[in-house]
């Protein structure tokens, strides 16, 4: 494998890419205006994407005319198609660990786009007199103040 620039038009997506991306291509764009373009795409020997189907959409939206890629030239023909699932499928079998998440979401600042985190927490409906119960907004955790 080797890292090279290549021109976004010498790239080809994979004509038959199950992964529905293109509600992700927003968020995607948005995360390299905020924090650069950092993960290259995977391509084989003739150019067609391995992985990055959504960043290529993104840096085209972009404007971006080249991007640095991988290029995978040693893969068989059924080691293409695996990890083409297996590079979005294992994404979607890890899950996270909300306390640790909610740490982090509530200190980023993503510069007024709405990455879908509440900018308060609501105090859930309580008794008046007595203590108030309630909800981060970020992972769930139910507690009393």
């Amino acid at each position: 494998m080797k890292y090279v620039k290549k021109k976004l038009s010498e790239l080809k997506p994979y004509e038959n890419n199950p992964r529905i991306n293109d509600e992700a291509v927003d968020d995607v764009a948005e995360s390299i205006k905020q924090c650069s373009y950092i993960a290259p795409i995977i391509i084989d020997e003739d150019g067609v994407i391995l992985a990055g189907h959504t960043r290529y959409k993104a840096l085209k939206k972009l404007g971006y005319k080249e991007c640095e890629v991988v290029i995978a030239s040693d893969l068989t023909e059924d080691q293409k198609k695996k990890y083409r699932l297996y590079d979005n499928k294992t994404a979607e079998m890890a899950s996270w660990d909300q306390k640790k998440l909610s740490a982090e979401l509530c200190d980023v600042d993503f510069q007024g786009y709405d990455f879908g985190q509440p900018e308060t927490a609501l105090p859930d409906e309580a008794e008046a007199d007595g203590p108030k119960m309630m909800t981060c907004p970020c992972c769930g955790e139910v507690f009393e103040v």
